[in-house]
């Protein structure tokens, strides 16, 4: 039995970038065995690429007393860490030998369903590793149960709304998901930054379905849709508007006429933001940040709710302007969009080899409804230890030693004080898609690398480090709250379209 630990030790490597499910795992593994010693990731080490006999269920067949997991199960043939604990909560016993028997079944599965690492997005590696964790030591089903009391305070009118408006969401998404094939991180990315009245940067090779994504949820919501495409010859004119001296044909008086660009409208898709100079990116600043435009002495209001959708290509290598780091942070997200799986390019070509056409997302609210929408997510309950636990969490980012992160010479800039309000946005947002009234630390730790990776700059020294893996390293060691038990007033509702 003391091949078990490094056995649990594989599986955990195979769910990263997924380093707070990881370590929690290698932790009680450890624990449960006497004299094994602890096997938790450290952010030095290089990434393991899986193969597949590391996620094959076969793998546990490392010990013969688990060769057959049909065979009987008795509590002294699994380590500790495998072993159920009492639940404070529990409905009925359970005898030990059921309990491990399906706990093991829970595994077989977990590992059986394990994603491609080497393909799979941030929130399905997170999802996966968070799986695993559940079946190896039950700790996410307590983690769940420890939720219910940041709910304390919270209306019970709120919450039905809440319900009522998370059916909403759910429509967008399923209208969306009839033209785009998966990619769930993009789509709720978008609608949750919509909601925000914020923006998003989206980073992907191409053919990834960027544009169409952004494209399919301006018609589910019906939203006025204008799209700018990057190149290196655009003027901040071509997206703000100009000055234009004109004369009349029947007249011949001549007079300066104001021309509207295309950042006049609700969502503006800019494609591959890094081709366009950077007089030409930093003229969407004051878009982004104010929701005005200024073209010559003329100040305008933009139409509200406004967002803009950026893209920008990773493998560019010519004719390409970094976006800098103080723009990259008037985005609330910065997501990877991955590359479709096999399964899911046979889908999207069936998809789009229709004698029909292209499939072409229905109207299924307004912008008027996200709005409602936003008015409520910012009445969602906020434990005081949820404002703590983000406080602490941008802090990691400048101190990583405070919380035992060995990262110090790795980052070289950490989060600004605009990551903690996004975090906050985020995180009430996506409890009110969950359909819950309450924050919980499970809503800031799913929207923690959207919004974090992009305000992280690293070292020279942090070699092939990303900053997801940093991101996931101090979720790991910063502390998740317990409730404080204060009771905040919600907050009332904003008048801001």
């Amino acid at each position: 039995m003391k091949k078990v630990p490094s056995l649990i030790a594989a599986a955990i490597i195979a769910t990263s970038p997924s380093f707070a499910s990881a370590q929690n795992v290698a932790a009680s593994a450890s624990r449960g065995v006497s004299g094994a010693p602890a096997m938790v990731p450290t952010i030095g080490l290089p990434s393991v690429a899986p193969s597949a006999s590391m996620l094959a269920p076969t793998a546990l067949t490392v010990s013969p007393s688990l060769a057959a997991p049909s065979a009987a199960l008795t509590p002294s043939m699994l380590p500790a860490a495998l072993v159920p604990a009492a639940s404070p909560v529990a409905l009925k016993p359970v005898s030990a030998p059921a309990a491990a028997a399906e706990r093991m079944k829970d595994a077989t599965a977990a590992l059986a369903a394990m994603p491609d690492m080497s393909k799979a997005s941030s929130a399905d590696s997170r999802n996966a590793g968070a799986s695993l964790e559940l079946a190896l030591t039950g700790e996410r089903r307590a983690a769940s149960v420890a939720d219910a009391p940041f709910a304390s305070g919270v209306d019970a009118a709120l919450a039905e709304t809440v319900k009522a408006k998370a059916q909403v969401v759910a429509g967008i998404k399923a209208e969306i998901a009839k033209v785009i094939v998966g990619q769930e991180e993009m789509i709720e990315s978008i609608i949750t930054a919509m909601i925000a009245s914020e923006h998003v940067l989206l980073e992907g090779v191409p053919g990834v379905a960027k544009t169409q994504t952004v494209k399919a949820f301006s018609d589910a919501v019906k939203g006025d849709f204008q799209r700018v495409q990057g190149t290196p010859d655009k003027l901040p004119s071509d997206l703000l508007g100009a000055e234009i001296l004109q004369e009349d044909p029947a007249t011949g008086q001549k007079a300066i006429k104001l021309e509207k660009g295309p950042v006049f409208t609700n969502i503006l898709l800019v494609d591959e933001i890094n081709r366009m100079m950077p007089k030409t990116q930093a003229a969407l600043l004051e878009a982004m940040a104010e929701g005005n435009a200024t073209i010559g002495r003329n100040t305008l209001p933009l139409p509200k709710p406004f967002m803009v959708l950026a893209t920008q290509n990773p493998i560019e290598q010519e004719g390409v302007y970094r976006l800098p780091e103080a723009q990259q942070d008037r985005f609330m997200f910065k997501v990877l969009v991955p590359r479709p799986t096999q399964a899911q390019l046979k889908t999207i070509m069936e998809r789009f080899a229709k004698k029909e056409g292209a499939p072409r997302a229905s109207q299924i609210t307004s912008l008027d409804e996200m709005v409602e929408i936003r008015k409520v997510a910012e009445q969602i309950h906020v434990d005081e230890a949820i404002m703590d636990y983000i406080t602490s969490i941008v802090e990691a980012t400048h101190n990583p030693g405070k919380f035992g992160v060995e990262a110090k010479d790795a980052i070289e800039g950490g989060a600004s004080p605009r990551a903690g309000i996004f975090l906050l946005k985020a995180a009430k947002i996506n409890a009110l898609i969950e359909g819950r009234a309450y924050v919980s630390p499970k809503d800031v730790r799913e929207v923690a690398a959207r919004v974090l990776r992009h305000r992280l700059s690293l070292t020279y020294q942090a070699h092939n480090l990303t900053t997801d893996q940093v991101v996931e390293a101090i979720l790991a060691k910063v502390p998740v709250p317990k409730p404080s038990g204060k009771v905040e007033a919600a907050l009332q509702p904003s008048d801001k379209k």
